[in-house]
């Protein structure tokens, strides 16, 4: 997996978190970005973008 495929993954996820499931609060929908950025830098520091997509869907879903 490349960088273009992950934004592409990580914001549809995003958009049907925050439309679908009803995310109201900006500033979680900030956190969330936020938190699949770090997903981003993890995955490019492992080598593995998978890695970083499976953390930042975790942690997405722990800070919901």
């Amino acid at each position: 997996m490349d960088l273009l495929t992950y934004a592409i993954i990580s914001a549809v996820y995003i958009m049907i978190i925050h439309f679908a499931v009803g995310i109201g609060n900006e500033f979680k929908l900030f956190i969330m970005i936020c938190i699949f950025i770090i997903g981003a830098a993890m995955g490019a520091y492992i080598k593995t973008y998978e890695f970083g997509l499976a953390a930042a869907f975790i942690f997405s879903l722990i800070t919901w």
